[in-house]
């Protein structure tokens, strides 16, 4: 060693003797005693809401933090700032993916939501009355009228939980959202996220999730970003923004609509980077997502957009509540950051002539899927695909012109009348009722053994599957009694 080099060392003691004889300069606050990492993922999910006719509902998610049994709270890196609802009655978001937490005990999960907007939630007024409300701004909804909910204000939301993390632990936390207590009729309709039982937590998965996952991220809707064939995919939502990637498994089913509408002559050779694609997957307790399924919608992104229809009182028009789009012409009214969840759009389908299903993960289910060929099988609560032209913005709202229409699955929330497993008759939301006059009251909801996904329970004869349950379906909605309803998916809370 030479002399610069002893001195330097030297020096270097004396500061640290130095340090420790002037106290700590940086004294632990949190988890104190313990050494390393964990990581937390967490998906939002929604109990099947009853007496709501809801159309969409946009809750902001503004953060979520950890509290340790001693010092502050942790905060927990979200993957998304927003959430479309009613998709998550039978569908889980992934809030958080693998977020980094100091190892250690922690006893309460603080979830902070909204606030919402005066124009960010949909509903149908089918009470038979006008609905006001004097919650800021005051406003009415006639019968029958498609209108927004009032505002909700931002909220703290505190659930007591026992978490012990250690060193390299995966956790997962599943959110239940409970819609029906939010949204309340005391003293007038308003969004109340400081109500009881708003938002609860799991940590164990739900009865019906595959047991190598905590729960299923389905129908992730985006443009394909980056891809390697068997290996990779990332998927960027044009509406949130959100990324998720996902590995690609052997086991990996490639589906498409038919090449009328998507332009795909063959999966998963018509995938690429820009292809617009609905991603099912397998959420691991370490955060990780394996495909089940990758449905090209697209081969190549076109303007496009999603959403929840209604019949209007002018011929061949329909009001569509936008749940996604996609503008590849650049279009400015639908690239706009304003038209988002929620947002009205009014199709022209008088001159549209393709019209397809979107049969996804049900496309060997043996299901008849008769019921869209033409503008007379458009029903209110149909979730609707179309691309689109002459996007234009008026003083009385975005009006679009419908080239191609695809039937995607619609999520509703009912109850059982009947069960004759493996079908059973669903009762829908009063709002399909009540503009679809056609239908049935309680029409057929068929299942498949092999095709059909269950969440709280195993299948239509598990004993807690029975008349007057409360449930959600995701299916494929048809003009057609045999069936009315091509179930993908059936959740029980």
């Amino acid at each position: 060693m030479n002399a610069k080099t002893t001195l330097l060392a030297l020096a270097l003691v004396g500061s640290f003797a130095l340090g420790s004889c002037s106290g700590p300069k940086n004294r632990c606050v949190t988890n104190c005693g313990v050494t390393g990492n964990a990581t937390v993922s967490i998906t939002l999910y929604d109990t099947p809401p009853t007496g709501l006719t809801l159309l969409s509902f946009t809750l902001p998610v503004a953060g979520i933090s950890l509290t340790p049994s001693s010092g502050s709270d942790v905060p927990v890196t979200t993957t998304t700032t927003s959430v479309e609802t009613t998709r998550l009655q039978t569908d889980s978001a992934l809030i958080a993916d693998a977020a980094g937490v100091p190892s250690g005990s922690y006893t309460t999960l603080k979830v902070i939501l909204g606030p919402t907007t005066a124009t960010s939630s949909v509903f149908i007024n089918t009470s038979g009355s006008t609905i006001t409300w004097t919650t800021a701004p005051a406003g009415s909804c006639a019968n029958l009228a498609v209108c927004n909910l009032p505002a909700g204000a931002i909220y703290t939301i505190a659930i007591p939980m026992t978490l012990s993390l250690s060193n390299r632990e995966n956790q997962w936390i599943g959110l239940d959202l409970n819609l029906n207590k939010a949204i309340t009729t005391a003293g007038g309709l308003s969004v109340d996220f400081s109500q009881p039982g708003v938002l609860t937590a799991i940590t164990k998965a739900r009865t019906g999730i595959p047991s190598s996952a905590v729960d299923t991220i389905e129908d992730f809707v985006g443009k394909v970003t980056a891809y390697s064939s068997g290996s990779t995919i990332s998927i960027q939502s044009s509406i949130s923004g959100q990324t998720i990637t996902a590995a690609l498994s052997s086991t990996t089913q490639y589906d498409a609509p038919d090449n009328s509408y998507s332009s795909c002559t063959a999966v998963p050779a018509c995938l690429k980077v820009g292809s617009t694609v609905s991603l099912d997957a397998l959420l691991s307790s370490s955060g990780m997502l394996v495909a089940t399924e990758v449905d090209v919608l697209d081969a190549a992104a076109v303007d496009e957009v999603e959403g929840v229809i209604y019949p209007t009182k002018t011929a061949n028009v329909y009001g569509l509540i936008l749940a996604d789009k996609f503008s590849a012409s650049g279009n400015a009214v639908l690239a706009a950051s304003t038209t988002t969840y929620g947002t009205g759009i009014f199709l022209n389908v008088g001159s549209a002539n393709i019209f397809d299903v979107d049969k996804k993960t049900l496309t060997n289910s043996g299901f008849s899927f008769l019921g869209f060929s033409n503008s007379s099988d458009l029903l209110a609560g149909q979730m609707v695909r179309a691309q689109v032209s002459n996007v234009t913005s008026t003083n009385s709202g975005i009006t679009a012109t419908a080239n191609k229409l695809l039937l995607r699955f619609s999520r509703l929330a009912g109850t059982v009348s009947s069960v004759a497993s493996p079908n059973f008759n669903f009762t829908p939301p009063s709002y399909v009722s009540v503009l679809d006059t056609g239908l049935s009251l309680s029409p057929v909801a068929y299942t498949s053994s092999i095709d059909t996904a269950f969440d709280g329970v195993t299948n239509t004869a598990d004993p807690n599957f029975t008349t007057g349950t409360t449930v959600a379906i995701r299916a494929l909605f048809l003009n057609n009694a045999l069936p009315t309803f091509a179930v993908a998916k059936v959740r029980v809370p």
